[in-house]
C-alpha cells in the first residue's frame, strides 16, 4: 500500500495525478519529494545532537593547563621550550660576565709588557676619535695609522650629509621601535649642531686634538657594550661583538691607565714630538693652545670615570631586564617537573 504522502501532492494536498508536476499548483513531485527528506534528515539530526551547556557552565577543558606547562606534552614542544629557555639563560650568563672578564684582562694587556703591540691595534681608535669629532664639527678627516688629515676649514655641504644621516638613523629607529637608535641620532645631531655652528675655529682645533684621547675611553666603551646588543641583529648571530669588546677594553685602558697614573706623576704625560708627524695632542694642547696640565688631566680622568659609571649603569640595566626572562624560565620549570 502506498503511503498517504506519495497519494497527494507535497504542495497543495491535492490527489497526485500521474505525471512530472502537479497540474494545480505546478509543483514537481520529484523536487518537493527531495526537499520533504533533506528537511526530515535535519530534524533528525537536530534531535540526536547534545544539549547545549548552561549559560554560566564552566568547560572543564579550560581547566587545563597550556601545552608548555604540562609534564605530559608532547616531547616536541617541551624540547622546543627547553631550547629557548637555555638560550636566554645562557645569554645572561654572557652578559653577566663577559664584560667585567674584558675589562680586567684589557687592564692587564694595556699595562703589561706588551704594550708596544696593544698600541697596533688602539691606536686606529685614537685615530678615529680626531676623524670623529672633526666630521661633527664640519671638518673633512680621513684617519690613518698615527695620523689623521684634516682640512683646514669647515665644509658645510659634509656636515648636511652627514645630518641627513643620523635625521634618517633617527627616523628609521623610530619607525622599527629601536630606542637606541633613536637616542644616538638625537645625541650626534645634537652635538653636530653644537659643534658645527656654534663653535669658534680655535676652540674647534683644540676640541679636535683633544677627541683623539678622549675617543680611546668613548669608542672604546661603546665597543664594550656592544655586547649587549639585540639578539638575533647582525652583530649578534656573526659573532662580530666577541671582536669589538676586546678591542674597546684594550682602548680605553690604553688612555685611563696613561691619565689616571699623570694625577701623582706628571712625566706620564707622553709630551714630546713624533717623527714624521710633529708635536704630540698633549704637546699640542699645552704649548698651542694654552691648556694647564693640571685641566688636561683633569678632564681626560672626569671622562673615564664617566664613561666607566655609564658601562656600569648599562650593565646593571641589561641584567635586570634579563632576570624576568630567567624568573618565567624558572617558574616554567616547576610545571615541566613531573
Amino acid at each position: 500500500m502506498r503511503p498517504a504522502s506519495a497519494l497527494t501532492c507535497p504542495g497543495c494536498q491535492a490527489p497526485r495525478v500521474e505525471g512530472l508536476e502537479c497540474p494545480r499548483c505546478g509543483v514537481i513531485y520529484a523536487r518537493a519529494e527531495a526537499r520533504a527528506a533533506r528537511k526530515a534528515e535535519q530534524e533528525r539530526a537536530a534531535a540526536a545532537a547534545p544539549p547545549e551547556p548552561a549559560p554560566f557552565e564552566v568547560d572543564p577543558a579550560w581547566l587545563v593547563p597550556p601545552p608548555d606547562l604540562r609534564s605530559d606534552a608532547h616531547p616536541l614542544e617541551t624540547a622546543a621550550f627547553d631550547a629557548a629557555d637555555e638560550q636566554a639563560v645562557h645569554e645572561l650568563r654572557l652578559r653577566l660576565t663577559v664584560v667585567p672578564v674584558a675589562l680586567f684582562l684589557g687592564y692587564l694587556g694595556a699595562t703589561g709588557s706588551l704594550r708596544f703591540i696593544v698600541r697596533l691595534f688602539t691606536m686606529l681608535v685614537h685615530e678615529a676619535g680626531h676623524a670623529i669629532t672633526a666630521w661633527l664639527c664640519g671638518i673633512p678627516a680621513v684617519p690613518s695609522l698615527w695620523v689623521t688629515s684634516m682640512g683646514s676649514e669647515r665644509w658645510y655641504s659634509l656636515a648636511l650629509v652627514l645630518a641627513g644621516g643620523l635625521g634618517a638613523l633617527t627616523w628609521v629607529g623610530w619607525k622599527l621601535h629601536r630606542p637606541a637608535w633613536v637616542t644616538w641620532g638625537v645625541v650626534l645631531l645634537t652635538a653636530q649642531l653644537f659643534c658645527t655652528l656654534l663653535l669658534p675655529m680655535a676652540s674647534t682645533t683644540a676640541l679636535i686634538i683633544f677627541g683623539g684621547d678622549a675617543g680611546m675611553l668613548v669608542l672604546g666603551t661603546v665597543l664594550m657594550g656592544c655586547f649587549y646588543v639585540r639578539p638575533g641583529s647582525y652583530l649578534h648571530v656573526r659573532g662580530l661583538r666577541w671582536g669589538l669588546v676586546p678591542i674597546g677594553a684594550l682602548s680605553f685602558w690604553d688612555c685611563f691607565s696613561t691619565w689616571w697614573a699623570a694625577r701623582t706623576n706628571t712625566e706620564e704625560i707622553p709630551f714630546g714630538r713624533m717623527e714624521g708627524v710633529g708635536l704630540s695632542d698633549p704637546s699640542r694642547l699645552v704649548e698651542e693652545h694654552g691648556w694647564q696640565e693640571g685641566d688636561l688631566i683633569r678632564r681626560y680622568v672626569m671622562l673615564g670615570v664617566v664613561c666607566l659609571v655609564a658601562l656600569a649603569v648599562f650593565h646593571g640595566l641589561h641584567l635586570y631586564r634579563g632576570r624576568s626572562r630567567l624568573r618565567d624560565a624558572v617558574r616554567a620549570r616547576r610545571y615541566q617537573d613531573p
